[in-house]
């Protein structure tokens, strides 16, 4: 199994492979990506949800599938207010990650030219 540092240093000689513009269109598609996965996920509790609802409504369900859907709407709003609460931080520090990366490489790109 490769070492950290091994996985490192060959993700670093490929990035000086690849063209600057190259590298901030793969650091954008990242960013997207996290954030259509963060948009997918509300989408599939909210539908969810909206089942549970369905269900707890339906006159001819049993008691206890009813419970059962109350406490998945309950789970559902739990869940949603979590990923609400937390995704902007999340994408901060996502964001953050990528300035620093892009510090570090330029900071060893200068070294490696001198």
């Amino acid at each position: 199994m490769p070492s950290e540092f091994l996985i490192r240093n060959e993700l670093f000689a490929s990035s000086l492979i690849i063209s600057e513009p190259a590298q901030q269109f793969v650091y954008d598609l990242a960013k997207s990506d996290l954030a259509y996965y963060y948009k997918q996920s509300i989408n599939g509790i909210e539908e969810a949800k909206k089942e549970s609802w369905k269900i707890y409504n339906n006159q001819t369900v049993p008691v206890r599938e009813k419970l059962l859907a109350l406490k998945l709407i309950i789970q559902s709003d739990e869940t949603r207010f979590k990923l609400l609460s937390e995704g902007p931080g999340l994408l901060a520090v996502k964001s953050l990650e990528d300035r620093l990366n892009r510090i570090e490489r330029m900071g060893e790109q200068r070294q490696i030219s001198r």
